[in-house]
């Protein structure tokens, strides 16, 4: 028998050691997974069965071991089914929205439970819709402006950008694509909203509006150009004021309007909005997609305007569109005369379209003048003059420049 004062010096010894073996031990367990992280290995396969392992006690004793289950290496050998080997890891993603509960649909459909809002939100998402998609002007204009300086409304965010997603529904439909342009004007002027993730959604359906022949320009007597000048407006304004430089958006902007811009398939109603698109975002992006494929895009469009034929008087109307937007996007009409009197500074293309029947149609398209920094003129291309000039051209009487085409 060991006395009092041995035993507890031997006890506090035994308990020393002990907790220096535990902390060893903690200290493998942490250094083994930090170093299987660093070596990022391959998963195991097999071991991840949520079935449960059966246990089976052996005779002799409470001993107990998993049983495993005997393989027939004859059948093994002459099966067909040969299992093939393991998958490569992947990454399933699920989208949650506002916050943070689960949607419901199946992936990558569009959040249909609005009633999971508060009774405000929901009352003040479904007045402001019917309100600017309704017919009273005067209430479009309040809900516009409370929409563009609300502070409580980031939880719509999402449900008013699947809004504005719905322009290629109402193709047809001018009045309705301007207003989900305001719509979307208001999100972005909005100074509480932070966009995010819904900027390229909201860049999408703003470029569809530039860009795509709309099912409303069919008709000649439709005004899609303003839409188009717009668009594109509010295209420059969503990228300086949300765009980040490290995003690529800009570069993703520029790539859609030369992709469109080189087409020649594409109608020239798209090739205007790619031009008024180039002009909105600033003279480098002229500077860099316009300039360099205007000498082999001219070609083109010179085809266009001189084939004076009545039947193409609607394609050559369009022409003219895509002609003033090259000149306005060059800076064209610079030091040509001062600013009229109580106005704002433009110039006019126009023209006639000459039958050998008949005196055609009357061309006449009035666009703002360019008023961007004097080094604009650095890259100047001198763009040749479209028309005939044996006869003296007609004097419009207007007090803005005017630029006479008889064709």
């Amino acid at each position: 028998e060991l006395s009092h004062n041995v035993a507890a010096n031997v006890t506090e010894k035994t308990a020393a050691r002990f907790g220096r073996c535990c902390r060893d031990a903690a200290k493998h367990c942490v250094g083994r997974t930090a170093g299987q992280r660093r070596v990022s290995p391959q998963a195991v396969c097999g071991y991840g069965s949520q079935d449960a392992l059966p246990f089976r006690a052996i005779k002799e004793g409470e001993l107990y071991f998993q049983e495993e289950r005997e393989v027939n290496l004859v059948e093994l050998a002459l099966a067909t089914n040969i299992p093939k080997g393991c998958a490569e890891t992947a990454v399933r993603v699920h989208v949650s929205y506002l916050d943070g509960k689960g949607n419901l649909e199946p992936q990558g459909a569009v959040p249909s439970a609005v009633s999971t809002l508060t009774d405000d939100l929901l009352k003040y998402y479904q007045h402001v819709t019917r309100a600017v998609l309704g017919d009273d002007p005067q209430l479009m204009k309040v809900a516009l402006q409370d929409l563009q300086s609300n502070s409580k409304i980031a939880a719509l965010l999402p449900y008013f950008v699947y809004v504005v997603s719905g322009v290629k529904s109402v193709s047809h439909d001018l009045e309705q694509l301007h207003r989900l342009l305001h719509i979307a004007g208001s999100l972005v002027q909005n100074p509480f909203l932070c966009l995010g993730s819904y900027v390229r959604s909201l860049v999408a359906s703003v470029t569809y509006c530039v860009l795509e022949p709309l099912a409303a320009s069919i008709n000649p007597l439709n005004d899609h150009w303003t839409l188009r000048d717009a668009a594109a407006m509010l295209l420059s304004r969503i990228f300086w004021t949300h765009g980040d430089p490290g995003s690529g958006l800009y570069h993703q902007i520029l790539l859609s309007l030369q992709k469109v811009l080189a087409d020649p398939v594409r109608p020239l109603c798209s090739h205007y909005g790619a031009v008024v698109g180039l002009h909105a975002l600033g003279w480098k992006a002229v500077e860099r997609v316009l300039y360099p494929h205007l000498s082999t895009y001219w070609g083109g469009l010179q085809a266009v305007l001189d084939d004076y034929s009545v039947s193409n008087a609607q394609v050559k109307a369009d022409g003219h569109k895509v002609y003033g937007a090259i000149l306005v996007s060059h800076g064209g009409g610079d030091g040509a005369g001062g600013r009229a009197e109580g106005g704002t500074r433009r110039f006019i293309i126009a023209g006639r379209q000459v039958g050998r029947r008949c005196q055609g149609r009357l061309f006449q398209t009035s666009f703002p003048q360019h008023h961007g920094p004097g080094h604009v003129s650095r890259y100047a291309q001198k763009l040749p003059m479209i028309g005939r000039t044996a006869r003296p051209p007609r004097r419009w009487a207007r007090s803005e420049y005017s630029l006479g085409l008889l064709l």
